[in-house]
């Protein structure tokens, strides 16, 4: 019964520990784009002071703004990509 609960326990947690967001870092007038594997349907940034997000087809270009944490939200047609960025105030602040 115990063996049964744990491994229960660890199925149940296997989809939190899948969906930790990847992480990006840049610096403040720096630019990153990312490839998804299909077509990107809709980008959202939590805090859009910090960065800003462009998109086209399967890309998306993301331009650091000003320094601080926020998450970005890109929605494909394979689903949802998570992403926490943290944008460095210089080159020698980042990670």
């Amino acid at each position: 019964m115990y063996r049964t609960a744990v491994a229960l326990l660890m199925l149940s947690a296997a989809p939190t520990l899948a969906a930790e967001p990847a992480r990006l870092a840049f610096t403040v007038d720096q630019s990153t784009t990312l490839s998804l594997p299909a077509t990107v349907t809709s980008v959202k940034i939590d805090d859009p002071s910090l960065v800003e997000a462009t998109q086209s087809g399967r890309k998306v270009t993301l331009h650091g703004l000003a320094k601080g944490h926020t998450y970005a939200v890109i929605q494909t047609a394979d689903g949802e990509h998570r992403f926490r960025i943290y944008v460095a105030a210089d080159r020698f602040a980042l990670p």
